[in-house]
């Protein structure tokens, strides 16, 4: 567990933190909430080439078929138990043709409900620091120190008591952050803005 702990936090390093900080030092406090959006000049020019945002965008999208499948799967549960005939097996036509309806349009649903919301990477925020920040750094250390039980008078025991309380005081200041900016955004609210 410890190992995979490690490689849980280099990875978490050298990706997301990697990107934030040389997205500042590139771009300063005028960054862009999506990272796609920087990679486009005021003008409309790509600072990067063609293929790289094609690239880019492709891989955006795979990324958020996963995310559909993830978060979308108690909907699609519930619709596969209500319209799929369990005497039939799992990949069968009459089983399969439902899957792919239904979970297209439930995809579809939640993709128009993101588009209502302009503020929708907001939205996002709110779930990264309330849900994945503790999910990612807090729970992890916290479980280490009930599963393995390390000495309190050890430098684990306290490294994971720091990482549990640095990333727990990130986690209620960044919801804070992004509910405050949820609230300002929502005084501007359009349906279907284009941001």
């Amino acid at each position: 567990m410890f190992k995979g702990l490690c490689l849980c936090y280099a990875v978490a390093v050298a990706t997301f933190f990697s990107v934030a900080v040389s997205g500042y030092w590139v771009f300063g406090n005028l960054a862009k909430g999506t990272i796609l959006s920087n990679f486009i000049s005021g003008n409309g020019r790509p600072l990067v080439p063609k293929w790289f945002l094609l690239m880019a965008n492709i891989f955006t999208i795979l990324q958020l078929f996963a995310v559909a499948v993830v978060y979308l799967q108690p909907t699609n549960e519930l619709l596969e138990g209500i319209f799929a005939d369990p005497h039939k097996g799992q990949y069968s036509v009459r089983n399969v043709f439902p899957r792919i309806v239904f979970r297209s349009i439930s995809v579809g649903m939640a993709t128009a409900i993101a588009a209502m919301l302009p503020f929708f990477g907001d939205i996002n925020a709110v779930i990264g620091a309330f849900g994945f920040l503790p999910l990612d750094f807090v729970v992890p250390a916290v479980l280490y120190n009930i599963t393995f039980r390390p000495s309190m008078r050890g430098a684990v025991f306290w490294a994971n008591v720091v990482i549990a309380v640095v990333f727990s005081v990130f986690a209620v200041l960044a919801s804070i952050a992004a509910v405050r900016q949820i609230v300002l955004d929502a005084k501007n609210y359009k349906l279907f803005a284009n941001v």
